[in-house]
């Protein structure tokens, strides 16, 4: 999200695009594991980065909204509502898994189920002969994108030739669903520790832009993922858009300290923001 930065801020800032990304997390004997898809290079965003499966919301999102085939356990305008529908669709598309109940008797899907669906109709969605509107429908299913929480929003700064509305969720995966890249827009997905993304990416194994970096941090602080999620319900998002400076052989981002981060203002380095040093001229 500190991508494409310039060092100026244009007279008239890039509209950014609204998005959803899905902290899905499952408790293991070590403590709470994250998993992450390893993007593309060729991806227009963050290309062969590690990130949390997410992208933009499209119009099937809203059309699966008015078909009311979703579920929500608070009220929520419609826009919040696309939001955590395209989170459960790209869950799905970039990593496999079905956050879904049945519509007769409203139970979540089972193993056999997700993977009987997954196997019918996730090659014919990612190359677009089939809308996810049309899969939960004709499989008589309703997302659980109640179970799809709130966790952080973070806007990309007004510098960015190339900006998104991030809408952080998280979720408890389900027993028995296994995660799989879908080989195009995913070369790879991996459970992992938060904190050991963090140090990779630190040590330069892994490439993890700074938002991500700053949630993995945040969910590593729960003991387990359901203290997590609970945690993630009783406290309010604060809006995270960044402003950025140039500093010596880096950037200064400022943050409000209300989103919990730990910090209002810190350095980064080019690798660490994700971003090389401007050219000189």
């Amino acid at each position: 999200m500190l991508n494409d930065l310039e060092t100026k801020t244009p007279p008239i800032p890039v509209t950014p695009v609204p998005a959803a990304t899905v902290m899905v997390l499952r408790d293991t004997p070590g403590g709470i594991e994250v998993l992450m898809v390893q993007r593309t290079k060729k991806a227009d965003f963050a290309g062969g980065a590690l990130l949390f499966p997410g992208g933009k919301v499209d119009q099937d999102d809203h059309h699966l909204l008015k078909a009311k085939l979703c579920n929500f356990s608070e009220t929520i305008d419609e826009d919040l509502r696309a939001l955590r529908i395209a989170g459960a669709r790209e869950i799905f598309e970039e990593a496999g898994l079905l956050f879904a109940r049945e519509a007769q008797g409203g139970q979540l899907i089972n193993d056999a189920r997700a993977r009987f669906i997954n196997e019918k109709y996730r090659h014919q969605l990612l190359k677009k002969e089939v809308n996810f509107s049309e899969i939960i429908s004709t499989e008589k299913l309703i997302l659980a994108t109640d179970l799809l929480v709130p966790f952080a929003h973070w806007i990309t700064p007004i510098t960015g030739k190339k900006r998104f509305d991030t809408h952080f969720l998280i979720a408890k995966a389900f027993e028995g669903q296994e995660a799989s890249h879908d080989g195009s827009e995913t070369l790879d997905t991996i459970w992992i520790r938060p904190a050991t993304a963090i140090k990779d990416a630190e040590a330069g194994k892994r490439r993890v832009v700074f938002p991500t970096r700053m949630n993995l941090r945040k969910v590593d602080e729960a003991l387990d993922s359901q203290t997590a999620i609970e945690t993630a319900k009783k406290t309010p998002v604060v809006t995270v858009l960044p402003e950025v400076s140039e500093v010596e052989g880096g950037r200064h981002l400022k943050i409000p300290i209300e989103a919990g981060y730990g910090f209002s203002e810190i350095t980064v380095d080019y690798a660490a923001s994700d971003q090389p040093p401007p050219q000189k001229k």
